[in-house]
């Protein structure tokens, strides 16, 4: 009921607005035009001041009441659109804000329950805790991870969250970057995967970014990919496989066997 009635409310604020601003403002303006195209007299602001001044309270009279008529019903009909068109918009809002919720609450779970097959913690993918600076060798970390989880039956590998599920956020990791917003956040760690296991496999991949505790996290869903996926270096290229809440390397031979049962 209370909704029906803020629809209701926020209708007839539109209409009014709408009827408000052609009533009492288009139509004066259109009788300026109109007068200047029908007396073929060029066009200037202070031309323009001096006959809104004359032409305004004519356009009130009883003698323009089918025109100001007109002019108000088609603003009213603009305000009514508008006004629908609000509510659409705010009712998508309050949909997207309580799926928003709910994937929050849906996150926080998953890392209550800590990591397991399918889901892995890692504190970032550029600043070292321990070091206390950037170290770019943690990227080859996460390129293994998510290599991992292709391999085997897909995952999620949550960004800003030590192993034991505290939320750390990303502001350090950010600050690592030249976009330090989660733009950047999110093209750095394309570029991580393109780089490093092919431009192919970031379509097996899809970032999410979500507040937890006033923080920052991110959420890569990773899809299993049909085809073996390798991590690739100046020197090597590795085959990587998600076996319960760790990622192994494997032998050729391993690579071999692994990819021959996983087909049957």
């Amino acid at each position: 009921m209370n909704n029906i009635l803020s629809h209701i409310k926020t209708i007839l604020i539109q209409i009014i607005i709408g009827a408000g601003i052609f009533y009492f403002f288009l139509h004066p303006f259109t009788m300026v035009m109109y007068w200047f195209e029908f007396n073929d007299i060029p066009f200037s602001l202070s031309k323009f001041q001096e006959i809104f001044s004359e032409r305004l309270n004519e356009s009130f009279s009883f003698n323009m009441r089918v025109m100001s008529s007109l002019l108000t019903l088609f603003g009213a009909v603009l305000g009514l659109v508008s006004g629908i068109f609000w509510i659409k918009i705010k009712s998508k809002n309050i949909k997207i804000d309580k799926q928003q919720k709910l994937l929050q609450r849906d996150l926080s779970e998953i890392i209550a329950d800590g990591e397991n097959e399918r889901v892995e913690f890692k504190s970032s993918i550029r600043y070292d805790y321990y070091r206390k600076t950037t170290n770019r060798d943690l990227q080859k970390v996460i390129a293994k991870t998510i290599v991992g989880f292709m391999n085997a039956k897909g995952g999620k590998l949550i960004i800003g969250v030590d192993d034991d599920g505290n939320v750390l956020g990303l502001e350090k990791d950010f600050n690592t970057l030249k976009h330090k917003n989660r733009d950047g956040y999110e093209r750095e760690i394309f570029r991580i995967i393109s780089t490093q296991l092919g431009h192919e496999a970031c379509f097996n991949n899809h970032i999410s970014f979500y507040k937890l505790n006033g923080e920052d996290v991110c959420v890569i869903d990773i899809e299993p990919s049909k085809k073996p996926i390798y991590v690739s270096d100046t020197e090597n290229t590795t085959f990587y496989v998600r076996t319960g809440n760790a990622t192994y390397p494997l032998t050729v031979k391993e690579a071999v066997n692994y990819l021959e049962n996983r087909k049957l």
